[in-house]
């Protein structure tokens, strides 16, 4: 109480206004008004008081400080102003209002060391800190009057400073008053040192203990005040990772005690110590707690110094790793315009950047970020088994990535998967143009396909030479496979007549689950029946099987033997209508389906040209019979001696265009050495 505002004289003691155990203590040694304590204190220790425990002993300092020079006898009063003057203790008082009462006095005896103090702990502070320190404290006195006046000032700075300032400036405060504390504690004895000293160092120990007790509270109010909204969702998300990572009963001891993204700080610094000195087993979850979330407090101390669009890019990172800030800016921007994250560019993006083994063979053999190689090349490059390169990239294939890498493949954004069929050139343009289209890229058909490979919604049909997506759902509950090879041998068979046959005959007998509607089965197989085979339907969709009295397969055959040499598919066709224009129409659709099926023509790598089985001609590729040529050589080739070997296994070519071919197949490893010959990076040639 502020005894300048009242004029009747107040006696704590007489009055009754201390605590049950300071007034017993009191009565005990025959004390009934605060002179006489005063004029006890003088030649006696309070410490000698018997029952007068340590926070009794602070309430008799506390009201013979504030209480003592309003009540002495006129010879033995002191008053404060009599103090000032001699210097033999400095007031403190509030910083918000100077003329509210004195909370505290620095003792002249340890002012100066207190000074010292507070100089050496700042000096050794770095520029961030000491700017921040300084600019609300500027010495010791401003520091002891903010402290003493009201705690919660103790908390406040201004919010220009980052988290990490401040919470480092609060540990500066701290350690200077742990250090006076401890300077007067070894200096000064308690029999020895006034009764001023004894208050101001009760009043530093009780002010040390408040500030520890509000202080984690403070720290968590400070750092989620600080959070955007933005940033309290990777705040969880981090948790919760956490969390996960911890074992099943370390997640029971969070559970038991409700915790959250939260309150675990104040978990880790109050509880877990507590629960240290109980049972083994719930220390020893205790402490695994405790070292898993080591660094979630400063995970949130960043995020609190980044702006909106930093904590957006911040969280990508955090769950695509394998981006970069500038990768990761143009992946946000997509996202705000789309609505969501771009599923095929962040697999492309995943593969490109992966230095996993597993991941690149998958590359290299599905041709994502790589030109397709074949198993053998791969096989011959990583030095394992063919077989064992299959085996991965059957693994990698089959792999379930994370959540987050397929949470956006659904209808609302990829249209596609809604229909029950649709062709790979139509995806490659709709997910080129959005997602790929002004980045510098070799996003491919081969990509398309491999990335399409990881989705469980479709699978892709490969017939006649021709890649369909069609809708996994379909696939399940029908054979479609087995449907066209039926509908093929049935088409391809000799008739005398024209024939109508129901395209639902094939649809029963291959429907494997009849809780799909019909009606989709029709519509996909209808698709591949005109599109792709060339059949003619009518308006009930019934098979129209024309007059067929020829053997087309046999014709082809024969037209090949009379050529003595491979024929491509349009000579085959001419051949073929020259032949029969009189008699019938072929279509270029059945003819090659006949081809595809047949077991006496073969196709020659992946152009249009055809040979009989029986010829044994390679069905390798130009470049891929240049390898096969090179890999059997001992030492390198010319393009003439390449050309030759070439004309030995039936390819006609010339130099030109396998100097074109060299230069173009990177996946083949061809290097060109002196004197205008080729080999293989991948073997070793002797000097000569």
């Amino acid at each position: 109480m502020n005894c300048k505002q009242s004029n009747k004289e107040i006696d704590p003691i007489r009055d009754g206004l201390l605590s049950v155990r300071a007034l017993n203590c009191c009565r005990h040694l025959g004390i009934n008004s605060i002179n006489e304590l005063a004029e006890y204190a003088k030649s006696n220790d309070l410490y000698q008081i018997r029952n007068c425990g340590r926070k009794t002993r602070f309430e008799l300092y506390n009201v013979l400080s504030k209480y003592t020079h309003y009540y002495m006898l006129p010879e033995i009063k002191t008053s404060l102003d009599v103090l000032n003057k001699i210097n033999d203790y400095i007031p403190i008082i509030s910083c918000d209002d100077k003329s509210s009462e004195i909370r505290v006095v620095i003792p002249s005896d340890i002012r100066v060391q207190a000074v010292n103090i507070f100089d050496s702990c700042v000096l050794v502070s770095n520029d961030f800190i000491k700017d921040c320190f300084l600019h609300k404290y500027q010495d010791v006195n401003k520091l002891l009057s903010y402290c003493f006046s009201d705690i919660t000032s103790f908390f406040k700075f201004e919010d220009k400073f980052s988290v990490d300032i401040i919470l480092s400036s609060w540990d500066l405060s701290l350690d200077i008053l742990h250090k006076i504390e401890l300077y007067i504690s070894d200096n000064f004895t308690n029999r020895k040192c006034n009764q001023t000293i004894k208050y101001f160092c009760y009043s530093i120990n009780l002010l040390i203990k408040d500030i520890k007790l509000h202080y984690c509270d403070n720290k968590i109010s400070l750092l989620f005040s600080r959070l955007d909204p933005a940033a309290v969702e990777p705040v969880q998300s981090e948790y919760n990772r956490i969390k996960r990572n911890i074992s099943t009963r370390a997640g029971n001891v969070l559970a038991e005690n409700n915790i959250d993204y939260k309150n675990i700080i104040k978990f880790c610094e109050y509880t877990i110590p507590n629960i240290h000195q109980t049972k083994l087993y719930r220390a020893m979850k205790a402490m695994e707690i405790s070292e898993a979330f080591s660094s979630y407090q400063q995970y949130i101390c960043n995020l609190t110094d980044l702006k909106p669009e930093q904590i957006k890019i911040s969280l990508l990172l955090k769950d695509f790793s394998f981006l970069d800030e500038v990768l990761a800016h143009e992946i946000i921007k997509f996202y705000e315009k789309k609505g969501y994250y771009p599923f095929f560019r962040l697999l492309y993006l995943y593969f490109q950047t992966s230095d996993y083994r597993k991941n690149i063979i998958f590359n290299k053999a599905k041709g994502i970020t790589y030109p397709l190689m074949s198993f053998t090349d791969i096989s011959y490059e990583f030095g394992i088994a063919k077989e064992r390169v299959r085996q991965i990239v059957s693994d990698v294939s089959k792999r379930s990535y994370p959540q987050k890498y397929t949470q956006n493949f659904n209808q609302n954004n990829y249209s596609f998967l809604a229909k029950d069929y649709i062709s790979i050139q139509d995806i490659y343009y709709l997910v080129n143009e959005s997602e790929f289209n002004s980045i510098d890229t070799h996003f491919s058909y081969d990509s398309l396909i491999a990335i399409l490979s990881f989705c469980n919604e479709v699978s892709i049909v490969e017939y006649n030479n021709q890649k369909i997506v069609v809708n996994s759902q379909i696939l399940s509950s029908f054979d479609l496979k087995s449907a066209l090879a039926d509908i093929s041998k049935t088409i391809s068979a000799k008739t005398t007549e024209d024939v109508l046959l129901p395209i639902n005959i094939f649809i029963n007998k291959y429907t494997l689950d009849s809780s799909i509607d019909a009606s989709r089965i029709t519509s996909i197989l209808t698709f591949f029946l005109t599109d792709i085979l060339g059949v003619e339907l009518d308006y009930n969709n019934n098979l129209v099987l024309k007059q067929n009295s020829i053997d087309i397969e046999s014709e082809l055959v024969k037209i090949l033997e009379e050529n003595g040499q491979p024929m491509s598919f349009d000579d085959l066709m001419f051949k073929l209508n020259s032949l029969f224009s009189t008699k019938y129409k072929f279509t270029k659709g059945n003819t090659k389906r006949i081809i595809v099926n047949s077991n006496r023509i073969s196709s020659i790598g992946k152009t249009s040209t055809y040979s009989l089985y029986k010829w044994n001609v390679c069905n390798l590729t130009i470049r891929g019979l240049i390898h096969q040529i090179l890999s059997d050589s001992d030492s390198p080739l010319s393009l003439d001696e390449i050309v030759s070997i070439l004309k030995i296994k039936g390819r006609n070519t010339n130099k030109k265009n396998i100097r074109n071919s060299i230069r173009s197949a990177g996946k083949y490893n061809f290097i060109r050495l002196e004197n205008g010959l080729y080999g293989l990076s991948t073997k070793q040639y002797s000097d000569s």
